[in-house]
């Protein structure tokens, strides 16, 4: 028999694992809760499965991986529309506060209260900057590239995988 180990799953996982039993995938997650354990540990079995199988499995998982895919392109675009919007409507609102003095406003019907803030934030740091402002500091241009090739050489880096659809 096939050993039985508990882990961690979000539910995300879980309902993405219930999906893919329905349509007769095995994806290894066996979508029901442990006894004595938190609601997001599920059972998994290390079932052995055919290459075929796991072939078919990989297809149905890209499938619904591009259907999601899409539909967030979608949800992006609009909150991309809507955010426009935003911003259209608050430099508006910014502008008649701010020619009419205004720090803030109650609102009656959510009950809260719109303030006029006003922020200052320090610049960004990018090759250019941080050259100029080395170079004015080291008074040396050629003390400055030194000091940027060092920070550019020795600063963290960190990996990322992911997956891209590339259409042909």
């Amino acid at each position: 028999m096939d050993p039985i180990v508990a882990v961690k799953a979000s539910p995300v996982e879980i309902d993405f694992a219930k999906q893919m039993s329905v349509r007769g995938l095995n994806t290894g997650i066996i979508a029901t809760a442990v006894p004595n354990a938190s609601s997001n540990t599920v059972e998994t079995t290390q079932d052995s499965v055919t290459p075929e199988q796991e072939m078919q499995t990989l297809k149905e998982i890209i499938m619904a991986w591009r259907e999601i895919e899409g539909e967030m392109t979608t949800l992006n675009t609009q909150i991309r529309e809507k955010k426009k919007k935003q911003k259209t409507m608050e430099e508006i609102i910014l502008r008649i506060m701010k020619k009419n003095n205004i720090g803030a406003l109650d609102l009656k019907g959510s009950g809260g209260r719109l303030l006029y803030r006003r922020q200052t934030m320090k610049g960004t740091l990018n090759v250019k900057t941080l050259t100029e402002m080395l170079t004015t500091h080291l008074k040396s241009e050629a003390a400055a590239v030194e000091a940027l090739k060092y920070i550019n050489e020795n600063r963290g880096a960190k990996v990322k995988e992911s997956l891209m659809y590339e259409k042909e």
